[in-house]
């Protein structure tokens, strides 16, 4: 990053280590899973995969799916503020559209958990 980068965003972003398993789906494009890469109480990063007409566009606003495992998911709002289109993938950075819902609520105890994991917990090494 150059030195006159400035941060734009209103809240921390969290990194998602591969530790952690959540991935999200884009029900209108599918259920394919999508790793992410970031989340905050804000937003979400994460890289989905194009495959072929199935992507994104800036200003788009659609429903996602938070997997925390196979079968637990949040489900949420978006609105894609950035996007980098790349040959098989977009890089998506997302906004969540009604920050005061019981399910945003919730997601926001989860990105506090993972704060608290990542502070305190112990991960075993991978060979």
């Amino acid at each position: 990053m150059s030195e006159n980068w400035v941060e734009k965003r209103r809240a921390k972003r969290r990194d998602i280590v591969d530790r952690f398993s959540f991935y999200v789906c884009i029900p209108k494009l599918g259920y394919t899973r999508h790793k992410v890469n970031d989340i905050s109480e804000l937003g979400i990063g994460f890289e989905l995969e194009t495959l072929g007409e199935f992507k994104l566009s800036k200003g788009e606003v659609c429903e996602l799916d938070f997997y925390m495992n196979q079968s637990l998911y949040l489900p949420l709002q978006i609105e894609v503020v950035r996007q980098i289109d790349r040959e098989t993938t977009q890089l998506i950075g997302a906004s969540f559209v009604d920050v005061q819902s019981s399910t945003q609520i919730t997601f926001n105890t989860l990105v506090k958990l993972v704060d608290q994991l990542s502070e305190v917990g112990e991960f075993l090494d991978q060979p």
